[in-house]
């Protein structure tokens, strides 16, 4: 659970973040080094050379593809958006234990934690205080934002295990024109393993600092009728470390030391069955999280503050593909979301350790359906129509106080939407391709929104994808948003959705066999975002749409897979974020990111080098006050078949031992949460 923000005193004086001087210099080396280390694998990157390739040759270019920017496979650059795969071989290779660990490493992303959850930052905007909401998240392309708060889990709250991911498509840019909801600033689509995949009997082990051990098993077997059947079950624990505030650093408050407040405990399952065109996906995850930062005004390192976050799902999905290049898909879900939250607060400022305990909860059930009809017209168009309903049956808040009982809100109420879309991908010729959609939805809470988009797709040559992009997007307001109340909060049942109006240009060009580059540039027009306000006539916090806000930046990527099977990623991004009224950057708005991944394989292909590295420059927290930047690196070594059937890899995070920090939300005294210095993690993977 996630409890209402309450006022809080003013935060306390800049963080100590650990900055790195120059940091921008040293990336700049790096990416001249691996260029460099292109070049002298390939020779120079000789357009002219590389034009006179046969098409043959151009064909053997491994290109990804990705499903989720237009809900069909595509090559990345056919799809009408900017798009990043990465691979499951990529997630092994640098030791990712999260998805948040995945989409960190990914250009234009960053990531906040503060303890209790991770948050996701696209191109410059990740609200302090906001669950995630502009963001959409998809399981093999199904929705997972719960209609309550909108989360988008992305931490160990998220509830499929990494290890049974086969890839992450990041499709940046506004999705509402073929997602509706959510699809804000991204669609981040997680496409999980199949059975084929697993092969068999599959356990993992693992073992990292803070007393954090996580077990696996999976299963997955193709039988000779056609069923496939892929089971899979995680547990996971970690005690977590004692953690210092200097904001509470006072006797009463055990001298600003939580203790053994940073337990971090989830379990996971999972089944998938496939037989000829339908498949059967059930899931049930659950995760408890200790606080350790006093947030909401709760009495610091008490361990009776923790979150619990359940999630479960059970879907059946039909897709067929008829003659004439005609394909039906059709799926029906039923879902479930449970969030409790429970927060001890003194009653007696003088006695602070005489708490009642505050309990927050929120239950959503919900049921949706989608249809969906795809079919190629007159050889130059790819035509898909589809619609969806949601059914919110059961939406439910709750909050009270315990001893004595005090009763904030009971709240249970329901609601319906619907959208239609339709989508075209005209090859105009072989060289220019007009991508355009449009979709409606409809919400029995505030009514219809229509959002469009259109992308132009210019092939001048093979080597050479031009994109000019255009589109619209827009966010519902949650129940949270429009009805929670408290003693501190009031509802607004008023409030419009968020609408996003965007551009951007974008070149992929394959600079030689090896070397690929990508670039982008964007521009985002926000209005009437969704912010808590203080109402001067009732002294109450309540969300308004009162802000409108512009996010421009362009981001450069070098992609090379050299000879001897080293591969590696540099990306730089430049974004700027600013609250349209004042003119100033919005808070947790990083101006620079620099990143680097690189796999460098040892003696043949038994042994993997892992390495990251990571860079953002300083933001300010939602006091105003500076949180300095910050350069992470991990390493990991990975040996895959150390014998017949056995895989270890060893991780090492913040491998330099940097201190940094993530500014803190509107629910915490702390300005800035000091993050993990290193850390290590060793795991075994053996099929059977």
């Amino acid at each position: 659970m996630k409890r209402a923000n309450s006022p809080l005193p003013p935060g306390s004086p800049p963080g100590r973040g650990f900055c790195v001087r120059n940091w921008r210099h040293g990336l700049t080396l790096l990416m001249v080094a691996l260029a460099t280390c292109a070049l002298a694998q390939d020779g120079p990157p000789d357009l002219e050379k590389l034009k006179n390739l046969s098409l043959e040759q151009i064909m053997q270019i491994e290109i990804p593809t990705v499903y989720g920017a237009s809900k069909h496979e595509q090559k990345i650059t056919d799809a009408p958006s900017s798009v990043t795969v990465v691979t499951r071989e990529e997630i092994q290779a640098f030791g990712h234990r999260t998805l948040a660990d995945i989409l960190s490493s990914v250009r234009d992303l960053y990531v906040r934690y503060d303890r209790n959850y991770g948050y996701l930052g696209v191109r410059g905007f990740n609200r302090p205080g906001d669950f995630g909401g502009r963001v959409l998240i998809l399981v093999d392309g199904r929705r997972m934002n719960d209609p309550i708060y909108d989360s988008a889990a992305i931490a160990t709250d998220f509830p499929i295990d990494v290890d049974m991911i086969e890839r992450v498509e990041v499709i940046r840019g506004p999705g509402s024109a073929l997602y509706g909801n959510n699809a804000f600033f991204a669609v981040i689509n997680v496409v999980t393993r199949t059975a084929a995949d697993t092969g068999g009997l599959e356990a993992s082990a693992e073992v990292g600092s803070y007393d954090t051990y996580k077990g696996r098993i999976s299963y997955g077997h193709v039988f000779k009728s056609g069923l496939s059947v892929q089971l899979s079950a995680s547990q996971y624990d970690s005690a977590g470390g004692n953690l210092f505030f200097k904001e509470f650093n006072q006797p009463v408050n055990n001298n600003g030391v939580a203790k053994n407040l940073d337990g971090d405990q989830f379990t996971s399952a999972s089944l998938t069955a496939s037989f000829e065109d339908f498949t059967l996906q059930g899931n049930y995850s659950s995760r408890h999280k200790n606080v350790p930062t006093a947030s909401y005004g709760t009495i610091f390192n008490d361990p009776r503050e923790f979150t619990i976050d359940q999630n479960g799902f059970t879907r059946l999905a039909y897709a067929h593909n008829f003659e004439d290049d005609l394909t039906i898909q059709a799926d029906m879900s039923w879902n479930s979301y449970v969030s409790i939250g429970q927060y001890p607060v003194a009653q007696d400022p003088a006695q602070p350790h005489q708490a009642t305990i505050n309990h927050d909860a929120a239950d959503a059930q919900w049921w949706r359906a989608e249809l969906q009809v795809s079919k190629q017209l007159f050889d130059t168009h790819h035509f898909t129509a589809g619609a969806e309903f949601q059914d919110n049956d059961l939406l439910r808040l709750t909050n009270y106080d315990t001893q004595p009982r005090n009763d904030y809100i009971h709240l249970r109420t329901s609601n319906e939407t619907f959208g239609l879309y339709v989508q075209d991908e005209w090859a105009i010729t072989s060289l220019l391709t007009i991508s355009s959609g449009l979709r409606y939805d409809c919400f029995n809470t505030f009514g219809g929104t229509t959002n469009p988009r259109i992308g132009l797709i210019f092939h001048p040559r093979e080597e050479t994808t031009l994109k000019l992009l255009y589109g619209q997007a827009f966010r519902a307001p949650n129940v949270y948003e429009n009805l929670f109340m408290a003693d501190t909060n009031s509802s607004n049942p008023n409030l419009r959705p968020e609408h996003n109006e965007s551009y951007e240009a974008a070149l992929e060009q394959q600079l030689s066999q090896s070397l690929r580059l990508s670039a982008s540039g964007f521009y985002s027009h926000i209005t009437d975002l969704i912010s808590q306000q203080l109402d001067t006539t009732t002294g109450k916090l309540v969300f308004e749409n009162v802000m409108r806000a512009d996010t421009k930046g362009g981001s450069v990527e070098l992609e090379a897979k050299l000879a001897g099977g080293i591969k590696g990623r540099l990306s730089y991004t430049l974004q700027d974020t600013t609250d349209g009224t004042t003119g100033r950057r919005l808070s947790n708005s990083p101006e620079h990111l620099a990143k680097l991944g690189l796999i460098v394989p040892l003696f043949g292909d038994k042994l993997t080098s892992g390495f990251e590295l990571q860079g953002s420059s300083a933001v300010t927290s939602t006091s105003n006050q500076r949180v300095g930047g910050f350069l992470l690196a991990n390493w990991t070594l990975l040996s895959k078949q150390i014998s017949k059937n056995m895989d270890v890899s060893l991780s090492i995070y913040n491998l330099f031992d940097s201190k940094y920090s993530y500014p803190g939300g509107p629910e915490h005294l702390e300005n800035s949460i000091l993050q993990d210095g290193r850390t290590f993690r060793l795991k075994i993977v053996y099929r059977f």
